[in-house]
């Protein structure tokens, strides 16, 4: 059994993982997700909000799963889960990237999406002062592409603003050493270029990859085969 703490990327809260949740449950392990400051549920204002809170909010939800958990990031919570970890590294049996952003210490966000040509994210945003939010009639075709038809309008209905200022900070170096990682690529992902999720993860050195042939919401669009993947690599992260 394995204790995982699902964190969500950007614009989304801890609803998106509702389809997989019950699925690692059923194999065994033990779960955690977690609304980010401001996202979901949590009623904190865009412009209190740091990549600092993010990270104080995993490191809750680890603390709370009752031993070293493995972290999962998606998207923009793989910049969330590597500030925690760096934070706090003995917090955490290992850190999954879900077609994530893998950064280096003293990268930010903003930097690493700054890089990918290919993604249809900045057609799809619209920018305030304080936050930006998501374009509704642009996210099916960005996020959701393979998606079943019922999940576009489901998913948008829900969606929130993205505070800003967590995507220009930058991350820490690490504490100590860092737990053990492993990276799930997503090969239709329109978000996250796939050449971008392979140039990440081969600079970080991640030695265990797997590969969905999804968009970039596989929780909505192969709950299965997601947490199967996360099962099995977290398998070879405790191992």
């Amino acid at each position: 059994m394995s204790r995982f703490v699902l964190i969500h990327g950007a614009w989304h809260g801890a609803w998106c993982w509702e389809r997989v949740l019950p699925l690692l449950r059923e194999r065994g392990h033990s779960v955690i997700a977690p609304d980010l400051p401001a996202h979901g549920a949590d009623a904190t204002r865009s412009w209190r909000v740091t990549l600092g809170s993010y990270a104080r909010r995993v490191c809750e939800a680890a603390r709370a799963s009752g031993g070293p958990a493995i972290a999962v990031g998606h998207s923009m919570g793989g910049v969330v889960i590597s500030e925690a970890a760096a934070r706090e590294p003995s917090l955490f049996a290992g850190l999954v990237y879900l077609c994530a952003f893998v950064p280096e210490p003293r990268e930010s966000l903003m930097g690493l999406a700054s890089r990918d040509r290919e993604s249809g994210v900045l057609t799809a945003i619209k920018r305030r002062f304080v936050s930006t939010t998501i374009l509704p009639e642009r996210a099916p075709a960005v996020f959701y592409n393979t998606c079943p038809p019922d999940v576009p309008a489901l998913a948008i209905s829900r969606l929130c603003a993205q505070p800003n200022l967590p995507t220009f900070q930058r991350v820490s170096a690490p504490r100590g050493p860092l737990p053990p990682r492993a990276y799930i690529e997503c090969s239709e992902d329109r978000a996250i270029s796939l050449a971008h999720q392979r140039w990440m993860r081969e600079r970080a050195g991640i030695p265990h990859v797997a590969t969905l042939a999804t968009d970039h919401s596989p929780f909505f669009s192969a709950p299965e085969a997601l947490a199967h993947q996360l099962s099995e690599l977290a398998a070879k992260l405790e191992s």
